[in-house]
C-alpha cells in the first residue's frame, strides 16, 4: 500500500515552464464559477451573470470564514483558481511523477520520450484495489480544493493556491470509482472504506493543514483529532522547507488538462 511519506521522498521538485500574461488578460480570459462570477488577480470579486451573489475580498482577512460555508463551497470554487497538474519537466507534469513515484514496481511508458506512464502496479488506498493500467487511475486531493477555498484558500494569492493544488503531500492514486464516491467530501463526513488507511489519511488532513494554516471547519477537524487519538504517526515538521514536499512556483507555469 503506497506510504504517503515515501510519496513526498521520491517525488523531485522540477521547474515549472512560464507563460508570459498580465493580470488584466488573466481576469478576463477567466471563466465563471457556478455563482456566475469569479476573484480577479488583486482578489476581489466580481459578478459577471444576472443572480450572482456577492463574494467577499480575498485580501478581507479580518475574518477567517465571511459569506462562505460548506453549503455553498461549490458555488464559489473555480478550478481556473486553483492550476494542477503542472509541467515538471520537458514533458512531465505532476500527475506522472506522482504515478512514477508510487508504482509498487517500475513503469512502462508510451513513448520514449517518457512523458506518459503505460502500466505500473498501484493498490488505491482507499478501497484495496490494485491496477496495473495507469489510465484507469485519477489523482487524488486528499484535501479536495473546493474544500480548501471554502475554508480560508479563497483568501491566498495565486503562488500559494497553485503550490497546494500540486503538492505531493496531498496527492494519491486512487481509483476512478474511489474518487468519485469521495468528490470534494471532508473527513468529518467521508473516509475511505479501508480502515488500515484511516491513520495515514487522518494525518494527511492534519500535516496539510498545518503545512497551509487551512482553517478545516470543526466537524472536519473533530473527525481527524478522533482518529489520530488511536494512531501513532507523528507530526510532520515544517519549521525548515522541506525541498522535497514542494513544486516550485515562484516562476508560474501552465496546467497541463487531462
Amino acid at each position: 500500500m503506497p506510504n504517503l511519506k515515501k510519496i513526498v521522498l521520491l517525488l523531485l521538485p522540477g521547474f515549472l515552464i512560464s507563460l508570459p500574461w498580465s493580470p488584466l488578460q488573466a481576469h478576463l480570459d477567466k471563466n465563471f464559477d457556478r455563482n456566475g462570477g469569479h476573484w480577479d488577480f488583486f482578489g476581489n470579486y466580481h459578478c459577471h451573470q444576472s443572480g450572482c451573489r456577492m463574494a467577499p475580498s480575498r485580501n478581507d482577512i479580518m475574518s477567517r470564514r465571511p459569506q462562505l460555508s460548506n453549503r455553498n463551497q461549490d458555488l464559489f470554487y473555480l478550478e481556473d483558481d486553483w492550476p494542477h497538474w503542472m509541467l515538471v519537466s520537458s514533458c512531465q507534469n505532476v500527475r506522472t511523477q506522482i504515478l512514477q513515484a508510487t508504482s509498487e514496481v517500475p513503469v512502462s511508458w508510451t513513448n520514449p520520450r517518457q512523458c506518459e506512464i503505460r502500466e505500473g502496479r498501484w493498490t488505491d488506498p482507499y478501497s484495496g484495489e490494485e491496477f496495473s493500467r495507469a489510465a484507469r487511475l485519477e489523482i487524488d486531493h486528499i484535501i479536495p480544493l473546493a474544500y480548501a477555498n471554502a475554508a480560508n484558500g479563497f483568501q491566498w494569492d495565486d503562488e500559494k493556491r497553485m503550490q497546494f493544488a500540486n503538492d505531493p503531500l496531498n496527492l494519491i492514486p486512487v481509483s476512478r470509482d474511489s474518487h468519485r464516491d469521495k468528490r470534494d467530501r471532508g473527513i468529518g463526513n467521508w473516509r475511505p472504506d479501508q480502515k488500515s488507511f484511516h491513520c495515514e489519511y487522518a494525518a494527511a488532513w492534519r500535516d496539510v493543514s498545518t503545512k497551509y494554516d487551512l482553517d478545516l471547519f470543526q466537524r472536519d477537524r473533530s473527525r481527524m483529532n478522533t482518529i489520530l487519538k488511536d494512531c501513532d504517526i507523528p507530526e510532520r515538521d515544517f519549521g525548515e522547507k522541506d525541498g522535497n514536499t514542494d513544486i516550485d512556483v515562484r516562476a508560474g507555469g501552465i496546467p497541463i488538462p487531462l
